[in-house]
């Protein structure tokens, strides 16, 4: 059992306090770690890289250096977090089109993992509640127009900073996933994924999720919804997701319905989540409406 949430408003606001408000309130669905991706109203003029390490004598030089051979290296700034990682924060400059490669080039070292590089998106996580993503990620300062979070209860896969979510992917960056529930037919669909060139950095069937609908869309063509709805065809198992693009939050609740996803609209405010606790941890007054056994719903910031 995990919890997952997601939230948009009209406007940028200080979205990230929000975001911990409603993953406080489902801690019990799950206190091995927490995440949050944060999407900013509008790009930044620069791009920004989170980068987890473990020894940041060694892993912090090798990083510069990759970062080095695709872009210009601004700001680099670290900050501890609740586990044995160390988290570096990059700015740099760099052509869209060398993004994905760098994405790719870092993940290949065993001891780096990306959890974003955007100009418009920060995906912060750590072990434990939400407590520590605010005490050591500084989340409630953090601003935006939509996001998602979670709080992951570990089972299938190992208890680590870099197999929490939100996870991303490097074929579409600006898009990332949240999960719950257990998708029974993992192994297969990681062959599928990696005989089209997919590189999966962890054992996290959560993150199978976020190459499989970045695939769809980046080199199928198909629209976010479309990839959603695929999703319903191709994934086995119980299990509810939240995935975000630049411009869009959508979700999808496989066929047999037992992960619950609830939502609430109004024309401000769109929030999303296991349970109708989180909602009240915003506005005491909403009340949610739980989607359907197989429903898939997208809802864009525009």
């Amino acid at each position: 059992m995990c919890g997952i949430a997601g939230i948009m408003v009209k406007q940028e606001g200080d979205l990230g306090d929000a975001v911990y408000r409603m993953l406080y309130e489902i801690r019990h669905r799950g206190c091995d770690a927490a995440g949050a991706a944060i999407y900013l109203g509008q790009p930044r003029d620069h791009t920004v890289a989170r980068v987890s390490m473990l020894n940041p004598a060694e892993d912090l030089p090798l990083l510069r250096r990759i970062v080095s051979q695709h872009a210009e290296l601004g700001e680099c700034d670290l900050y501890r977090t609740n586990s044995p990682y160390t988290m570096a924060r990059l700015t740099l400059q760099a052509d869209p089109p060398d993004l994905a490669r760098l994405y790719r080039d870092i993940n290949f070292e065993a001891s780096l993992c990306v959890h974003s590089l955007s100009d418009q998106l920060d995906v912060i996580k750590d072990v434990g509640t939400a407590e520590a993503l605010a005490e050591f990620a500084r989340l409630r300062s953090l601003r935006g127009q939509h996001a998602l979070g979670h709080t992951r209860l570990a089972t299938e896969s190992i208890d680590n900073l870099n197999f929490a979510h939100p996870f991303s992917s490097d074929l579409y960056p600006e898009l990332t996933v949240v999960h719950n529930g257990q998708l029974t037919n993992y192994f297969k669909l990681r062959r599928r994924l990696e005989a089209k060139g997919v590189r999966c950095k962890t054992f996290n069937d959560s993150e199978i999720i976020a190459h499989y609908l970045s695939l769809k869309i980046k080199r199928e063509g198909r629209t976010f919804e479309e990839a959603l709805r695929a999703s319903l065809d191709d994934f086995d198992g119980v299990f509810s997701y939240l995935a975000a693009t630049e411009s869009a939050i959508g979700a999808a609740r496989d066929r047999l319905g037992i992960k619950p996803i609830l939502f609430y609209q109004n024309d401000d405010l769109l929030l999303l989540g296991s349970e109708q606790v989180s909602f009240e941890a915003v506005d005491p007054d909403i009340f949610a409406t739980e989607m359907g056994p197989g429903e898939v719903r997208v809802w864009s910031k525009n």
